[in-house]
């Protein structure tokens, strides 16, 4: 039988064989919960639109990036070429996105019914942190028509600039187990309502301010607070970088970390931050923000509401 496993990352690719477990594999490298993800159905316009992002994030080569991108994506398109395909995504907003991603690529497509299977993740642990015998006694689930429909229509909300779509569905029963927490998770990184943060800001800012110094104590501390958006480096020096530029920045520039005045005012509640542009995922981020998370409400609300 032709086996491959599909990751969102290479953390499997040495652990499988050595966990007994045969078979190729293949990374789906493209970190889609972070920046655009304006999607019209081009896949030509969407590498080099997530090629331009991702080089920029990793401050790599756009040329090589592009190209790894489309080496991943390409593959994609012959998955029915295995006899089965081993999804390996975790319960975290990185994992749950790319699944989306991939599942969104993959549904109605000729050929794959019955090759596709999602190996049970615990909702706390990620896979490379299970043991040898633990990894070979997982046995994968046959994904069903009703996980690949709503994958395609969560990854259309998700897309969406408007995300009231994705909020909704957030609320439903959903036939992916750890989805709709992930999706909550990702719609908290809007501003909020109460002072202009996304979530992810937010617990940074707290981190700083109960004393860490570096980015790595950022990182730990945000990795510690936050059970379903596993952050990374590159990510906690993006969002330190976009909260210290600027004539109002949170963050002072000088090292070691530290919180400004307008710093510790927005955190505590006194002042609002207004924050400079970007993408989350189909959303525009802007300073008078369109769309914001109310923690009262627990939901997505339109910025005029204010």
């Amino acid at each position: 039988m032709s086996l491959l496993h599909l990751r969102c990352g290479d953390d499997l690719r040495d652990r499988l064989p050595r966990a007994g477990i045969e078979g190729a594999y293949l990374c789906f490298s493209d970190p889609v919960c972070q920046g655009p993800a304006l999607d019209d159905g081009d896949l030509a316009d969407w590498l080099a639109l997530r090629a331009r992002f991702v080089a920029r994030h990793a401050d790599a080569d756009p040329a090589t990036v592009r190209q790894r991108l489309g080496q991943e994506y390409a593959a994609l398109q012959v998955l029915h070429r295995h006899d089965a395909v081993w999804l390996w995504f975790e319960h975290d907003l990185w994992d749950q996105a790319a699944l989306l991603r991939v599942l969104s690529l993959l549904a109605g497509r000729r050929g794959m019914d019955g090759r596709l299977w999602l190996l049970p993740a615990d909702g706390v642990r990620s896979f490379p942190d299970l043991s040898d015998a633990e990894l070979a006694a997982l046995r994968p689930a046959p994904l069903s028509l009703l996980q690949m429909e709503q994958a395609a229509e969560a990854w259309a909300d998700f897309a969406a600039p408007d995300p009231r779509a994705l909020d909704v569905l957030s609320r439903r029963p959903l036939a992916l187990p750890f989805l709709g927490a992930a999706l909550r998770r990702h719609l908290r990184d809007l501003p909020w309502t109460t002072d202009g943060l996304a979530e992810t800001e937010r617990l940074a800012l707290r981190a700083i301010r109960d004393g860490a110094t570096d980015e790595a104590m950022v990182l730990r501390a945000l990795r510690a607070a936050d059970p379903v958006f596993h952050v990374t480096d590159l990510i906690v020096a993006e969002v330190i970088d976009r909260l210290r530029t600027g004539p109002r920045r949170l963050i002072a520039r000088a090292t070691p970390l530290a919180l400004t005045e307008r710093g510790e005012a927005v955190l505590a509640g006194r002042e609002r931050h207004r924050p400079p542009p970007r993408f989350l995922a189909g959303v525009t981020i802007r300073p008078d923000p369109d769309w914001l998370w109310d923690p009262g409400s627990a939901g997505v609300v339109a910025g005029e509401s204010l």
